[in-house]
């Protein structure tokens, strides 16, 4: 990570959030996959809680600010919803201010990201094979090559979070999706990639049918009958 990206954030600080208690700079930029469009995301703690976007010196930042009760708080949602946002940000941060309370952001990140998301409860496992097992029959009925194209879209979606939630692992958005099927099994990731690919490539949805009632099936297959939420 260049020293000018960290002086940067340092500067942001002092210009938008001189009181601060501690501050992190994460995302790309510390992981060293930045690309030009990529934001300075930044955890910071103080008195208030919430996230606002900046442009600051031709930079785009993302300040996640919170309280300590806040910050406990999105830690507990994050670990029953499943995805890291915050908790990823804390555990790969690099300090920009307050040593010892920025230290604990960080560690406290670490645990939780190691300790992986809640079980997904019984109910929460048929929800998510009701959904998925829904997507398939409308996949499967359909005529209509543009929206098969959407259906595709949220089978893809489902899948991803079904198999790593079943597996209590983290679950992502966007490319996070194929980076976290991919920490897990980097074997089901380009499976699921390469279905999907054959699908707007060739529009034949069969391998993608086959692929996620493999993945459905040690759980009990698709779900529909005597379902009830």
């Amino acid at each position: 990570m260049k020293n000018e990206i960290v002086k940067v954030a340092q500067r942001f600080l002092s210009t938008h959030f001189p009181d601060c208690e501690a501050a992190l700079l994460s995302g790309s930029v510390v992981r060293g996959e930045a690309t030009p469009a990529s934001d300075l995301d930044m955890v910071i703690l103080g008195k208030d809680s919430f996230r606002k976007s900046y442009l600051f010196e031709d930079y785009p930042v993302e300040a996640f600010v919170h309280n300590e009760g806040s910050l406990d708080m999105q830690f507990f949602i994050e670990k029953q919803q499943g995805t890291p946002l915050i908790t990823r940000m804390c555990a790969e941060g690099v300090i920009l201010k307050g040593d010892q309370a920025a230290e604990s952001l960080v560690e406290k990140g670490k645990t939780h990201l190691a300790e992986g998301p809640a079980a997904l409860p019984s109910y929460k496992m048929d929800e998510c094979r009701y959904i998925l097992s829904d997507l398939l029959d409308d996949l499967e009925g359909s005529q209509v090559w543009q929206e098969d194209v959407y259906t595709v879209s949220a089978i893809m979606e489902s899948c991803h979070h079904f198999v790593l939630r079943a597996n209590q692992k983290w679950t992502g958005e966007g490319k996070w999706m194929y980076r976290s099927l991919k920490k897990f099994d980097e074997s089901i990731a380009e499976r699921l990639t390469q279905c999907v690919q054959t699908f707007y490539k060739e529009n034949q949805k069969e391998p993608l049918i086959e692929f996620v009632d493999e993945m459905l099936a040690p759980y009990g297959g698709r779900l529909f009958h005597d379902y009830t939420q």
